[in-house]
């Protein structure tokens, strides 16, 4: 398409608005361009949809069509001057094909003045058609011809008028013969400069409708290959007679050259025989050393795909969880979930009956039951979700699901058997993992309900109460499996470098210093236990703890021990870290584990007291609180 130049021949003129007017020299008054507005209120489109099975949704709407009706009139019985004079400064420019060609010949009047009929057009892909100098000529959309004819039924535009002055105007009607004037369509306004823009009568047809797919969903994913650089260097065979000898081995010292600067302990590793003579040996392990349960080997690059599941017991039926945290530690006795989700969550894990929904949670395979203790929903702008909250399946053993009971020892049995008897008829089993002992009738008498009657009998030692991941069943663990003092002889269960550890916080935990204390029982049965720490002067005696299921000397040791292993400066060490499954990678680490971590300023070592897993797709990561002890 030609260039075409803006003339502006008018001076500045300031205030709004400005209006720019294109080859005017001021001959003519300006005359307003006639415009139509067009304003169309569309439906919105509404789908609701309820999915409990994971399946491509698609949603597929027909919007009406917007349909506008327009009225021109054209008035000829008003007095119009002569316009003896028509200024106009345009640019030497090409025909222009108009989409209205009126064509006639000579006439006789009519009474009807002009009369002018349309047929139907065919759609159009614009809703406004726009037309300008220097362009392709286009095929005209709608034609009208007519000459001496009767009017036909259904025209678009009819006008009547008397014979009047003949005007020289764009259209003429019952005049003498003139000269074809090539203009558009002359709405109210006699000759004046020409408009480059188009006025057409505009109507709406009905639209195609418009398809909008909606898709929910994953499909197939494309493999991903990663690939993994060794650092090698190209090799060779050896020379022939050149060889490498293997360095000697260097020389195990003997079973007492590993004691020297410290004590050392006089064994009986053989069974007594029945003379009296006392045979003191260097005893040496049988077999292999054990090795940790889990080790976490050092890598350059750790890389895991996590996945996270959520379904209803028993139905399977899947549940859409959000920014899900699984945590646990010693001073709870049940894995706590928290976790949002769509709004639907509010019906779909209502309780039943009465009693929670049970939610099973797996994060990379590593499964999770909780009930569903709280389902709140919160809204802000156009954003709604639902917070859930969730404790162990073990929690229906107390309040306010169980009602409170009274228990009395009425014969002797063991403090196992208190707690089994507690969880009778429950459905709820027992991991005992501590030591048993003997409760005398009569010792024993507690009101509640069954978890709390589970938790006071594992209190009376300080032993630790803890549920299991899936199941229905209550652990009771030793609080330290491994005294402090023994952590170093001991096999760690997991085993790790501080490669692994994201993010790291260390702060000292300071406790009075205790290696001596008394624990006594009750008057049904009690028993008074001095519990020291060996190889100790004894001189810090710690405050006396009394119970009155102290009924025996193992129940005295355990508590009092772990007492003395509470005592003396700690360091409580919070780490960040991935969860690695597959091979010995531990995956979610569980309180009262024994860890080792390679440090970069030495090994260390400590125990376990929580974890907390967050769940933020596609990213998992665990903190673990471990206590340690101060050099």
């Amino acid at each position: 398409m030609a260039a075409v130049d803006l003339i502006f021949n008018r001076a500045f003129k300031t205030g709004n608005p400005v209006e720019l007017v294109f080859g005017d020299v001021g001959g003519a008054p300006s005359i307003p361009d006639a415009q139509i507005a067009l304003a169309a209120r569309m439906p919105g489109l509404r789908i609701r949809a309820a999915v409990h099975v994971r399946k491509d949704l698609v949603a597929a709407g027909r919007m009406p069509g917007v349909r506008c009706k327009v009225g021109v009139r054209y008035n000829t019985d008003t007095p119009r001057p002569v316009v003896a004079e028509v200024a106009a400064s345009a640019q030497q420019a090409q025909p222009v094909a108009e989409s209205w060609i009126s064509s006639w010949q000579d006439t006789d009047a009519l009474p009807a003045g002009w009369t002018s009929t349309a047929q139907d057009a065919k759609p159009l892909q614009e809703q406004f058609g726009v037309s300008w100098q220097d362009g392709q000529r286009q095929g005209v959309v709608v034609q009208g011809r007519f000459k001496q004819a009767r009017p036909l039924p259904g025209a678009a535009t009819q006008a009547r008028w008397q014979e009047a002055q003949s005007v020289r105007k764009g259209l003429q009607a019952s005049a003498e013969d003139a000269a074809p004037v090539r203009e558009g369509w002359a709405v109210r306004f006699e000759e004046t400069l020409r408009d480059r823009r188009l006025l057409l009568e505009t109507s709406a047809q009905d639209a195609v409708g418009l398809q909008h797919l909606v898709t929910d969903g994953a499909g197939p994913a494309v493999p991903l290959y990663t690939a993994y650089l060794a650092r090698y260097q190209q090799a060779m065979k050896p020379p022939a007679g050149k060889s490498v000898p293997k360095p000697p081995e260097p020389e195990k010292p003997s079973c007492y050259e590993q004691l020297v600067g410290g004590p050392i302990p006089l064994l009986f590793c053989r069974s007594w025989a029945v003379s009296a003579n006392l045979l003191f040996m260097c005893c040496r392990p049988v077999g292999p050393e054990p090795q940790p349960q889990f080790v976490i080997p050092l890598l350059p690059v750790y890389m895991q795909v996590h996945h996270l599941t959520a379904h209803l017991l028993p139905s399977l039926e899947p549940v859409v969880l959000t920014d899900v945290t699984i945590s646990a530690d010693d001073d709870s006795y049940c894995w706590s979930l928290s976790a949002n989700g769509p709004e639907h969550l509010l019906d779909q894990l209502a309780p039943v009956g009465g009693l929670p929904q049970r939610l099973q949670v797996g994060i990379d395979g590593m499964q999770f039951v909780f009930g569903v203790t709280s389902t709140a929903r919160s809204r802000s702008f156009d954003r709604r979700r639902v917070a859930v909250q969730g404790i162990s399946v073990t929690a229906m053993l107390g309040s306010p699901y169980m009602p409170k009971q009274a228990w009395l020892s009425s014969s002797v049995a063991t403090a196992q058997q208190l707690a089994v008897a507690a969880l009778e008829f429950s459905g709820v089993s027992l991991d005992w993992q501590i030591p048993d002992w003997q409760v005398p009738a009569g010792a024993w008498s507690f009101q509640g309900t069954p978890l709390q009657a589970v938790l006071r009998v594992a209190d009376s030692v300080n032993a630790v109460v803890r549920s299991h991941r899936t199941a229905e069943q209550l652990i009771v663990a030793p609080r330290y499996p491994v005294l402090p003092w023994e952590w170093g002889a001991a096999t760690p269960d997991v085993q790790m470098p501080a490669a692994v550890i994201v993010t790291d916080e260390l702060r000292p935990d300071p406790r009075a210093e205790y290696n001596a204390i008394y624990v006594a029982g009750g008057s049904v049965g009690g028993v008074l236990g001095h519990v020291v720490r060996i190889l100790s002067a004894r001189d810090k005696l710690a405050p006396q703890i009394q119970d009155d299921l102290i009924t025996h000397a193992d129940a005295a040791r355990m508590r009092g021990s772990w007492a003395l292993a509470a005592s003396g400066n700690k360091l409580q060490h919070s780490i960040s870290m991935p969860v690695l499954t597959g091979g010995t990678n531990p995956g979610i680490l569980n309180p009262g584990q024994l860890l080792e971590v390679a440090d970069t300023d030495g090994t260390w070592r400590g125990l376990v007291r929580g974890v907390s897993v967050t769940a933020s797709m596609p990213r998992v990561r665990q903190q673990v609180t471990v206590e340690r002890v101060a050099a």
